[in-house]
């Protein structure tokens, strides 16, 4: 790569209509995701007013699905090539929120991909400040589907 990023394309059976990636749900989210030179996921996400907790934060459940949406594609990129076009899904996820997501800024959230165990991917995320510090830090283990 050149250090620009690169568009990632979600091409997984059963995941058209996802809430977070998906580009067929018109009340979903609508990610987009880019790989970055070292190999991380990347999204950025400005929160529509109705996902706020408090009244200036970003709801912790819309911090979440982000998390899980873009180290989904960090588990995704991370898959076999010449294997199934099954999508990944999350088995676990574990999430610490250190500081407060302001509504007002793009959320920007990585995904990498960790260690492989077997059957499992285990994948760590973070969403981050323009300045990079950690605002929501998550890891989780995922499993690709053998059918849908």
């Amino acid at each position: 790569m050149n250090g620009e990023p690169a568009a990632v394309a979600i091409d997984r059976v059963g995941v058209g209509r996802c809430f977070g990636c998906g580009q067929a749900n018109e009340g979903g989210l609508r990610l987009k995701f880019f790989q970055l030179p070292d190999g991380v996921v990347e999204t950025r996400h400005r929160a529509a007013s109705h996902h706020c907790g408090l009244d200036t934060v970003v709801h912790g459940g819309i911090q979440a699905t982000i998390l899980d949406e873009v180290m989904g594609v960090a588990a995704q990129l991370a898959l076999p090539t010449d294997g199934s076009n099954l999508a990944c899904v999350t088995v676990e996820m574990m999430l610490s929120y250190r500081r407060p997501v302001p509504m007002d800024e793009d959320v920007v959230a990585r995904g990498w991909h960790v260690r492989n165990e077997g059957r499992d991917l285990h994948v760590g995320g973070a969403i981050v400040a323009a300045d990079g510090t950690e605002l929501t830090v998550a890891t989780s283990r995922w499993r690709q589907l053998r059918q849908l």
